[in-house]
Protein backbone atom coordinates (compact mmCIF):
# COMPACT_ATOMS: atom_id res chain seq x y z
CA UNK A 1 0.00 0.00 0.00
CA UNK A 2 1.25 3.06 -0.90
CA UNK A 3 1.87 6.07 1.81
CA UNK A 4 -0.65 8.29 -0.15
CA UNK A 5 -3.39 5.79 0.05
CA UNK A 6 -2.62 5.15 3.96
CA UNK A 7 -2.34 8.72 4.53
CA UNK A 8 -6.03 8.64 2.50
CA UNK A 9 -7.45 6.28 4.74
CA UNK A 10 -6.26 7.90 7.59
CA UNK A 11 -8.16 10.79 6.94
CA UNK A 12 -11.24 9.47 6.46
CA UNK A 13 -11.13 7.32 9.59
CA UNK A 14 -10.42 10.41 11.71
CA UNK A 15 -13.44 12.40 9.64
CA UNK A 16 -15.49 9.34 10.49
CA UNK A 17 -15.33 9.67 13.75
CA UNK A 18 -18.67 10.34 16.08
CA UNK A 19 -17.40 13.16 18.60
CA UNK A 20 -20.32 14.62 19.95
CA UNK A 21 -20.63 12.47 23.31
CA UNK A 22 -16.75 13.62 23.27
CA UNK A 23 -15.91 15.60 26.65
CA UNK A 24 -14.01 19.03 26.06
CA UNK A 25 -10.98 17.94 27.28
CA UNK A 26 -11.06 14.83 25.13
CA UNK A 27 -12.17 17.52 22.35
CA UNK A 28 -8.52 19.16 23.04
CA UNK A 29 -6.70 16.14 22.73
CA UNK A 30 -8.13 14.74 19.73
CA UNK A 31 -7.25 18.51 17.81
CA UNK A 32 -3.34 18.33 19.30
CA UNK A 33 -3.41 14.79 17.86
CA UNK A 34 -4.88 16.26 14.55
CA UNK A 35 -2.89 19.35 14.50
CA UNK A 36 0.43 16.99 14.99
CA UNK A 37 -0.14 15.03 12.65
CA UNK A 38 -1.10 17.75 10.09
CA UNK A 39 2.17 19.39 10.67
CA UNK A 40 3.91 15.86 9.75
CA UNK A 41 2.13 16.02 6.71
CA UNK A 42 3.33 19.17 5.85
CA UNK A 43 6.56 18.52 6.38
CA UNK A 44 6.44 15.61 4.10
CA UNK A 45 5.25 17.82 1.33
CA UNK A 46 7.48 20.05 2.05
CA UNK A 47 10.36 17.50 1.55
CA UNK A 48 8.86 16.13 -1.62
CA UNK A 49 8.39 19.00 -3.10
CA UNK A 50 11.99 20.75 -2.48
CA UNK A 51 13.40 17.24 -3.72
CA UNK A 52 11.26 17.14 -6.78
CA UNK A 53 11.95 21.14 -7.49
CA UNK A 54 15.38 20.49 -6.96
CA UNK A 55 16.08 17.38 -9.32
CA UNK A 56 14.91 17.65 -13.02
CA UNK A 57 15.20 14.01 -14.10
CA UNK A 58 13.06 12.90 -10.99
CA UNK A 59 10.29 15.76 -12.01
CA UNK A 60 10.25 14.78 -15.18
CA UNK A 61 9.24 11.21 -14.24
CA UNK A 62 6.94 12.45 -12.22
CA UNK A 63 5.08 14.21 -14.13
CA UNK A 64 5.08 11.73 -17.39
CA UNK A 65 3.46 9.03 -14.64
CA UNK A 66 6.92 7.37 -15.15
CA UNK A 67 7.28 6.90 -10.95
CA UNK A 68 4.07 7.75 -8.46
CA UNK A 69 4.33 10.71 -5.86
CA UNK A 70 4.72 8.04 -3.16
CA UNK A 71 7.66 6.80 -5.24
CA UNK A 72 9.06 10.86 -4.65
CA UNK A 73 8.54 10.94 -1.13
CA UNK A 74 10.29 7.65 -0.38
CA UNK A 75 13.20 8.86 -2.34
CA UNK A 76 12.84 12.58 -0.93
CA UNK A 77 12.61 11.54 2.82
CA UNK A 78 15.68 8.80 2.04
CA UNK A 79 17.86 11.47 0.18
CA UNK A 80 17.59 14.03 3.31
CA UNK A 81 20.97 14.81 4.80
CA UNK A 82 22.55 12.94 1.51
CA UNK A 83 21.48 15.68 -0.94
CA UNK A 84 25.28 15.40 -2.42
CA UNK A 85 25.43 11.85 -3.65
CA UNK A 86 21.55 11.55 -4.97
CA UNK A 87 22.64 12.97 -8.21
CA UNK A 88 25.46 11.07 -8.89
CA UNK A 89 22.62 7.65 -8.48
CA UNK A 90 19.74 9.86 -9.69
CA UNK A 91 19.31 7.32 -12.81
CA UNK A 92 19.37 4.13 -10.94
CA UNK A 93 17.41 5.16 -8.42
CA UNK A 94 14.22 6.22 -11.31
CA UNK A 95 14.87 3.06 -12.76
CA UNK A 96 13.92 0.97 -9.62
CA UNK A 97 11.50 3.15 -8.88
CA UNK A 98 9.55 2.39 -12.61
CA UNK A 99 10.13 -1.30 -11.95
CA UNK A 100 8.97 -1.43 -8.37
CA UNK A 101 6.45 -0.60 -5.92
CA UNK A 102 6.50 2.09 -3.59
CA UNK A 103 6.97 -1.24 -0.90
CA UNK A 104 9.44 -2.48 -2.64
CA UNK A 105 11.51 0.64 -3.58
CA UNK A 106 11.47 1.63 -0.13
CA UNK A 107 13.43 -1.01 0.40
CA UNK A 108 16.05 -0.28 -2.48
CA UNK A 109 16.15 3.46 -0.75
CA UNK A 110 16.82 1.86 2.71
CA UNK A 111 19.83 -0.10 1.22
CA UNK A 112 20.95 3.32 -0.38
CA UNK A 113 20.53 5.68 2.80
CA UNK A 114 22.90 3.19 4.45
CA UNK A 115 25.65 2.80 1.15
CA UNK A 116 25.87 6.98 1.88
CA UNK A 117 26.10 6.67 5.22
CA UNK A 118 28.97 4.19 5.11
CA UNK A 119 30.51 6.39 2.66
CA UNK A 120 30.67 9.36 4.57
CA UNK A 121 31.54 7.57 7.39
CA UNK A 122 34.61 6.56 5.57
CA UNK A 123 35.25 9.89 4.22
CA UNK A 124 35.09 11.25 7.88
CA UNK A 125 37.56 8.55 9.17
CA UNK A 126 39.96 9.38 6.03
CA UNK A 127 39.87 13.02 7.22
CA UNK A 128 40.56 12.36 10.48
CA UNK A 129 44.13 10.50 9.20
CA UNK A 130 44.66 13.36 6.74
CA UNK A 131 44.21 16.18 9.52
CA UNK A 132 47.37 14.37 11.57
CA UNK A 133 49.56 16.86 12.47
CA UNK A 134 52.55 17.57 14.57
CA UNK A 135 54.23 20.79 15.41
CA UNK A 136 57.65 21.51 17.41
CA UNK A 137 58.11 24.97 18.35
CA UNK A 138 61.28 25.74 19.79
CA UNK A 139 60.95 29.35 22.01
CA UNK A 140 63.81 31.75 22.63
CA UNK A 141 65.35 29.87 25.29
CA UNK A 142 65.01 27.13 22.96
CA UNK A 143 62.72 24.90 24.54
CA UNK A 144 60.68 22.86 22.03
CA UNK A 145 57.04 23.21 22.51
CA UNK A 146 54.78 20.30 20.77
CA UNK A 147 51.47 20.79 19.38
CA UNK A 148 49.79 17.93 17.57
CA UNK A 149 46.39 16.36 16.23
CA UNK A 150 46.03 12.23 16.06
CA UNK A 151 43.48 10.09 14.62
CA UNK A 152 41.81 7.90 17.45
CA UNK A 153 43.92 4.86 16.42
CA UNK A 154 47.41 6.17 16.41
CA UNK A 155 46.56 8.37 19.54
CA UNK A 156 45.66 4.96 21.21
CA UNK A 157 49.01 3.60 20.26
CA UNK A 158 51.12 6.19 20.73
CA UNK A 159 49.40 6.32 24.06
CA UNK A 160 50.21 2.49 24.28
CA UNK A 161 53.87 2.55 23.51
CA UNK A 162 54.60 5.15 25.74
CA UNK A 163 53.41 4.02 28.41
CA UNK A 164 54.65 0.32 28.21
CA UNK A 165 58.27 2.57 27.73
CA UNK A 166 57.96 4.48 30.77
CA UNK A 167 55.57 2.97 33.64
CA UNK A 168 54.95 4.37 36.75
CA UNK A 169 57.76 5.05 39.25
CA UNK A 170 57.76 3.47 42.66
CA UNK A 171 56.19 5.94 45.39
CA UNK A 172 58.68 4.67 47.74
CA UNK A 173 61.71 5.23 45.44
CA UNK A 174 64.37 7.90 46.32
CA UNK A 175 62.95 10.70 44.31
CA UNK A 176 59.52 11.59 43.54
CA UNK A 177 57.73 9.65 41.27
CA UNK A 178 57.29 11.29 38.15
CA UNK A 179 53.58 12.41 36.38
CA UNK A 180 52.33 10.69 33.60
CA UNK A 181 53.06 13.39 31.56
CA UNK A 182 56.84 13.62 32.30
CA UNK A 183 56.92 9.79 31.63
CA UNK A 184 55.28 10.27 28.51
CA UNK A 185 58.14 12.68 27.42
CA UNK A 186 60.69 10.89 28.61
CA UNK A 187 59.07 7.46 26.62
CA UNK A 188 58.87 9.86 23.22
CA UNK A 189 62.62 10.43 23.44
CA UNK A 190 63.72 7.18 24.05
CA UNK A 191 62.16 6.36 20.85
CA UNK A 192 63.58 9.11 18.91
CA UNK A 193 67.05 8.13 20.23
CA UNK A 194 66.59 4.74 19.46
CA UNK A 195 65.24 2.44 21.65
CA UNK A 196 62.56 -0.18 19.81
CA UNK A 197 58.81 0.35 20.99
CA UNK A 198 57.57 -2.76 22.50
CA UNK A 199 54.49 -5.13 21.09
CA UNK A 200 51.77 -3.75 22.16
CA UNK A 201 47.84 -5.06 21.01
CA UNK A 202 45.12 -3.00 20.51
CA UNK A 203 41.44 -4.45 20.76
CA UNK A 204 38.34 -2.94 19.04
CA UNK A 205 35.27 -4.05 19.86
CA UNK A 206 32.42 -3.83 17.49
CA UNK A 207 28.86 -5.94 17.18
CA UNK A 208 28.64 -8.00 13.91
CA UNK A 209 25.60 -6.04 12.42
CA UNK A 210 28.09 -2.86 12.95
CA UNK A 211 30.89 -4.82 11.13
CA UNK A 212 28.59 -5.81 8.29
CA UNK A 213 27.35 -2.04 8.14
CA UNK A 214 24.06 -2.87 9.28
CA UNK A 215 22.49 -0.99 12.26
CA UNK A 216 23.07 -2.69 15.45
CA UNK A 217 20.87 -4.56 17.54
CA UNK A 218 21.58 -3.43 20.91
CA UNK A 219 22.10 0.47 20.61
CA UNK A 220 22.75 -0.11 24.49
CA UNK A 221 25.67 -2.42 24.00
CA UNK A 222 29.08 -1.91 22.73
CA UNK A 223 28.83 -0.59 18.95
CA UNK A 224 32.37 0.23 17.48
CA UNK A 225 35.42 1.52 20.02
CA UNK A 226 38.71 1.05 20.86
CA UNK A 227 39.02 -0.74 23.78
CA UNK A 228 40.07 1.58 26.59
CA UNK A 229 40.34 4.52 24.73
CA UNK A 230 36.71 5.19 23.37
CA UNK A 231 34.78 5.34 20.01
CA UNK A 232 35.65 5.29 17.05
CA UNK A 233 34.44 5.19 13.16
CA UNK A 234 33.05 1.83 12.38
CA UNK A 235 34.75 2.36 8.78
CA UNK A 236 37.99 2.43 10.38
CA UNK A 237 37.28 -0.67 12.55
CA UNK A 238 36.42 -2.32 9.12
CA UNK A 239 39.60 -1.01 7.54
CA UNK A 240 41.84 -2.08 10.72
CA UNK A 241 39.88 -5.66 10.11
CA UNK A 242 41.59 -6.19 6.71
CA UNK A 243 44.77 -6.56 8.66
CA UNK A 244 44.21 -7.60 12.11
CA UNK A 245 44.57 -10.39 14.85
CA UNK A 246 40.58 -11.31 15.15
CA UNK A 247 39.01 -13.25 17.69
CA UNK A 248 35.84 -14.62 19.26
CA UNK A 249 33.94 -13.76 22.02
CA UNK A 250 30.52 -14.83 22.70
CA UNK A 251 28.33 -13.11 25.24
CA UNK A 252 25.03 -14.20 27.06
CA UNK A 253 23.49 -10.42 27.68
CA UNK A 254 26.26 -7.76 28.66
CA UNK A 255 28.33 -9.59 31.52
CA UNK A 256 28.12 -13.67 31.07
CA UNK A 257 31.12 -14.78 28.50
CA UNK A 258 30.03 -18.42 27.36
CA UNK A 259 32.41 -18.75 24.55
CA UNK A 260 35.85 -17.34 23.78
CA UNK A 261 37.73 -18.23 20.38
CA UNK A 262 41.61 -18.06 20.23
CA UNK A 263 42.86 -15.09 17.76
CA UNK A 264 43.70 -16.06 14.28
CA UNK A 265 45.63 -12.99 12.64
CA UNK A 266 44.43 -12.55 8.86
CA UNK A 267 47.45 -11.70 6.95
CA UNK A 268 50.84 -13.39 8.45
CA UNK A 269 54.03 -12.31 9.44
CA UNK A 270 55.50 -14.43 5.96
CA UNK A 271 52.58 -12.50 4.10
CA UNK A 272 53.37 -8.97 4.94
CA UNK A 273 57.46 -9.99 4.16
CA UNK A 274 56.29 -10.97 0.79
CA UNK A 275 53.71 -8.10 0.54
CA UNK A 276 56.64 -5.71 0.62
CA UNK A 277 58.54 -7.81 -1.68
CA UNK A 278 55.93 -7.74 -4.09
CA UNK A 279 54.45 -4.45 -3.45
CA UNK A 280 57.51 -2.74 -2.26
CA UNK A 281 54.81 -0.35 -0.79
CA UNK A 282 51.49 1.67 -0.52
CA UNK A 283 50.39 0.63 -4.34
CA UNK A 284 47.89 3.67 -4.73
CA UNK A 285 49.53 5.42 -7.66
CA UNK A 286 51.70 8.30 -6.82
CA UNK A 287 51.83 7.22 -3.61
CA UNK A 288 55.35 6.91 -1.25
CA UNK A 289 54.28 5.34 1.62
CA UNK A 290 57.17 2.82 2.62
CA UNK A 291 55.79 -1.27 3.17
CA UNK A 292 55.95 -0.96 7.06
CA UNK A 293 53.68 1.94 7.25
CA UNK A 294 51.26 -0.07 5.12
CA UNK A 295 47.90 -2.37 5.61
CA UNK A 296 47.19 -5.72 4.31
CA UNK A 297 44.40 -4.68 2.36
CA UNK A 298 41.56 -7.52 1.47
CA UNK A 299 41.04 -6.60 -2.64
CA UNK A 300 37.54 -8.93 -2.04
CA UNK A 301 36.73 -8.19 1.94
CA UNK A 302 37.43 -11.42 4.12
CA UNK A 303 33.59 -10.36 5.15
CA UNK A 304 32.53 -10.74 1.71
CA UNK A 305 34.57 -14.16 1.58
CA UNK A 306 37.20 -12.95 0.09
CA UNK A 307 40.53 -15.25 0.93
CA UNK A 308 43.54 -14.28 2.40
CA UNK A 309 45.95 -15.07 -0.18
CA UNK A 310 48.47 -13.48 -2.37
CA UNK A 311 46.09 -12.51 -5.35
CA UNK A 312 43.44 -11.21 -2.77
CA UNK A 313 45.96 -9.01 -0.96
CA UNK A 314 48.13 -5.49 -1.80
CA UNK A 315 49.92 -3.23 0.98
CA UNK A 316 47.90 0.14 0.95
CA UNK A 317 48.98 3.12 3.31
CA UNK A 318 46.16 3.73 6.35
CA UNK A 319 44.53 6.61 4.57
CA UNK A 320 44.63 4.73 0.57
CA UNK A 321 43.50 2.02 2.62
CA UNK A 322 40.35 3.46 3.44
CA UNK A 323 39.89 5.29 0.26
CA UNK A 324 39.95 1.80 -1.34
CA UNK A 325 37.00 0.97 0.95
CA UNK A 326 35.19 3.97 0.17
CA UNK A 327 35.85 2.99 -3.48
CA UNK A 328 34.22 -0.59 -2.60
CA UNK A 329 31.14 1.56 -1.60
CA UNK A 330 30.42 3.97 -3.93
CA UNK A 331 30.73 0.96 -6.73
CA UNK A 332 27.88 -1.12 -4.27
CA UNK A 333 25.94 2.00 -4.48
CA UNK A 334 25.71 1.95 -8.16
CA UNK A 335 24.59 -1.58 -7.93
CA UNK A 336 20.94 -2.22 -6.97
CA UNK A 337 20.69 -5.80 -4.62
Amino acid sequence: MSSACGVREAVDAAAAVDRSGWSGAARSDDLVDLLAARERLDAVILVTARHVAKHDKTAKALDGGDITAAHAEIAAQAAKHREDHYPEHEDVILDAARELSPSGFRHVMAHWRNCCDAVKDHEDARTQIEDNYLDINRTFSSVGHLDGRFDPVSTKALIDVLDEMEPPDPCDGPTPPRTLAQRRAAALIRLATGDTPPPVSTDVIIDVDTLAGRQPSDLMDHCCELAGYGPISPALARTLACDAAIGRILMNGKSEVIDLGRRTRLVTPAQRRALGVRDHGCVEPGCTAPAHWCDGHHITHWTNHGPTDMTNLELRCRRHHLLQHQRDLDAKMTRRE
